[in-house]
C-alpha cells in the first residue's frame, strides 16, 4: 500500500527533484535519444529493500505535455525491492528542421510506514532527465557537432553560438585560467547564442566541456574571435 504525497493530517511529502544522494529510485540513463518517430527505453532501478510506486510522465521544454508528441509507458507502476523495470518513451512527433527537447519525470512515491497516530515525514524525490528527438536526417551529422560552435567578444564576456540543428549540454568553459559551470550553456539550443559574462576575455582560446549522447564528458577548444 503506497500514501498518498500529500495526505491531509498524516504525513508531508518533500518533492526534491535530483536529489539521488536520498532517492531510492534511479535511472540507467542520464539522458534519452530517439531517431524520429520510433521509440527508446531506460530503466528504472529500485536500489532499497522497499516496494515503491512509479509515477511517470512527459513534458516539453516548457514544462508542458506534449500531447501525442512524446508518450512514455507505463505511466504508474509498483516496483519491489532491489528490482528493476522497463520504461517506454514513444515519439510521434513530427519531423522538423532541428531536434526536440522533452523532459522525462520520474516520481518515486514511498510505502505506507507504520501507523503510529503521529505526524510523519517522508522524502518523495523526482529524477527528471532530457530527452532529445532528433530527426533521422539529422542522426549521422551529429557527432563532434560541438566542433562548430563560434564563440567572440563582446564588452562584459564572451557570446556563444550554436549554428547548428543539435541541443548541446556544455558543462564547463574554462576561460582565462578560471573555470565556468552552471551557465545557460548547459542547455545550448539549435541557431541560438548564449552570453557568458567573463573575467578575463582577453584570452584568445576557451575550452569546452560537453556531454555527449552518452553523458560521457569531452572537451574542445575554440578559438575566440
Amino acid at each position: 500500500m503506497f500514501k498518498k504525497l500529500i495526505p491531509a493530517g498524516v504525513s508531508l511529502a518533500l518533492l526534491l527533484g535530483m536529489n539521488h544522494a536520498n532517492a531510492a529510485l534511479s535511472l540507467s540513463n542520464t539522458r534519452v535519444i530517439i531517431d524520429g518517430q520510433s521509440s527508446n527505453s531506460v530503466e528504472v532501478i529500485n536500489g532499497s529493500n522497499s516496494r515503491y510506486g512509479v509515477q511517470s510522465w512527459v513534458e516539453d521544454s516548457a514544462g508542458k505535455n506534449p500531447g501525442r508528441a512524446l508518450v512514455v509507458t507505463p505511466e504508474f507502476q509498483a516496483l519491489g525491492g532491489k528490482q528493476k523495470a522497463v520504461l517506454r518513451l514513444l515519439s510521434f512527433a513530427p519531423d522538423k528542421n532541428q531536434e526536440q527537447l522533452f523532459f522525462l519525470n520520474v516520481q518515486e512515491i514511498p510505502p505506507k510506514g507504520p501507523d503510529t497516530g503521529r505526524n510523519q515525514l517522508s522524502l518523495a524525490v523526482r529524477t527528471k532527465i532530457k530527452v532529445l528527438v532528433r530527426p533521422v536526417a539529422l542522426k549521422e551529422a551529429r557527432k563532434q557537432a560541438e566542433e562548430k560552435i563560434e564563440i567572440s567578444k563582446t564588452s562584459g564576456g564572451l557570446r556563444f553560438k550554436n549554428p547548428t540543428p543539435y541541443y548541446f549540454a556544455i558543462s564547463k568553459v574554462s576561460v582565462g585560467g578560471k573555470d565556468y559551470t552552471r551557465t545557460a550553456l548547459g542547455t545550448f539550443a539549435p541557431f541560438s547564442t548564449v552570453e557568458l559574462k567573463v573575467s578575463n576575455n582577453n584570452a584568445t582560446s576557451a575550452t569546452l566541456s560537453y556531454l555527449d549522447d552518452y553523458g560521457a564528458v569531452s572537451k574542445t577548444t575554440k578559438k575566440i574571435n
